[in-house]
């Protein structure tokens, strides 16, 4: 019987780790997007990805990977990726899109708020909000709104 149990128990750990990289994973395409929808990704942006990283996600998730890395780190090396492959904006934000269908009811308001303030920090990061990022933070706004 403890056999069972532990194995049930390491299934729901192993779907929650799972659930976190999946949203940090996400969550770097979106913040990738917004920082590369004026067509250049500038250090103010990655600076403040980092803070964000180190400052906002590290400190509120508990699962690491198996070498003992915070789950949020994902975050900060889609980011990165997509960057280096100079990744399109559309793909990367149509991916959060597709991941806040599927999973728009299971975020807490907290998270949602998390959400908001990782991406206007980075869409203010160089110069404030463009004309250019303004219409992808209306459409994160509408897509993090919780189903009626």
């Amino acid at each position: 019987m403890t056999t069972v149990r532990c194995r049930t128990f390491r299934k729901r750990e192993l779907h929650t780790v799972m659930e976190a990289q999946l949203f940090y994973k996400e969550l770097g395409r979106l913040l990738y997007a917004i920082a590369a929808v004026d067509g250049t990704v500038t250090h103010k942006e990655v600076a403040e990805l980092k803070r964000i990283v180190k400052e906002e996600l590290v400190p509120q998730e508990m699962s690491t990977d198996h070498f003992g890395t915070d789950q949020a780190y994902i975050t900060e090396f889609e980011f990165e990726v997509l960057a280096d492959r100079v990744a399109t904006v559309e793909g990367a934000f149509d991916s959060f899109v597709a991941y806040m269908a599927r999973h728009r009811n299971d975020l807490s308001p907290e998270r949602r708020e998390l959400i908001y303030r990782a991406a206007d920090a980075v869409a203010h990061a160089f110069h404030g909000v463009g004309r250019k990022e303004l219409p992808l933070l209306i459409e994160l706004h509408r897509h993090l709104e919780p189903a009626v």
